[in-house]
C-alpha cells in the first residue's frame, strides 16, 4: 500500500498508508491545489505590477457595491453635464443666426455662462462699456424677433386656427 504526507488542520503532517485509489485522487487533489496557487501567485504578481505602475487598486475591505453606486454617480453626472453642453451649443447657435457675431458672443458669455462683463471686455479686446452696449442691442433685438415671431404666430392662427 502507499504511503501519503497528510498534513492535518493544526500544521502537523504524517505519513498514511492508504489504498491505490486514495493515493491517485490524493496526487490529483495536490496536483489541484498546485495549480490554484500558481494562479493565485500570477494573480497577486499581476496586481503588484500594476500598482507599481500606478494603478489605484482598492483595498482588500472595499465595498464594491460602494464603487459601482459611485461610478453610476459619476456617469450620470457626465451626462447631465453632455446634455448641458449640448444645450448650450444648441443655444449659441441660435443666438448666432438671430445677432451679429458680437453680439452673440457678448451676449452668450454674459447670459448663460455668467461672466462679468470686467472678463467679456478683456476676452473680446473692447472696453466694459462697449460690451454693455453690445448685450443692450442683443436684448432689444431679441426682443424684437420675439415679438415678430409672436405677430406671426397669432396672424397663423388668425388664418387657420388654432389645432387640438
Amino acid at each position: 500500500m502507499p504511503l501519503i504526507t497528510y498534513k492535518f488542520a493544526d500544521r502537523h503532517t504524517e505519513e498514511i498508508e492508504v489504498s491505490e485509489e486514495v493515493a491517485a485522487a490524493f496526487e490529483q487533489f495536490l496536483i489541484y491545489e498546485e495549480k490554484v496557487k500558481l494562479k493565485e501567485t500570477r494573480r497577486h504578481k499581476s496586481l503588484e505590477k500594476l500598482a507599481e505602475k500606478g494603478f489605484d487598486l482598492p483595498a482588500a475591505n472595499t465595498d464594491y457595491f460602494e464603487i459601482k453606486e459611485k461610478q453610476r454617480q459619476e456617469q450620470a453626472e457626465l451626462k447631465k453635464e453632455q446634455i448641458r453642453k449640448e444645450k448650450l451649443a444648441k443655444r449659441k447657435e441660435q443666438l448666432e443666426d438671430t445677432l451679429t457675431p458680437r453680439q452673440a458672443q457678448a451676449y452668450f458669455l454674459f447670459q448663460y455662462l455668467k461672466i462679468k462683463k470686467v472678463e467679456i471686455a478683456k476676452s473680446m479686446g473692447i472696453t466694459e462699456g462697449a460690451v454693455r452696449k453690445l448685450i443692450l442691442k442683443a436684448q432689444a433685438n431679441l426682443e424684437k424677433q420675439r415679438i415678430e415671431n409672436k405677430q406671426a404666430l397669432l396672424l397663423l392662427n388668425a388664418i387657420f386656427g388654432t389645432r387640438s
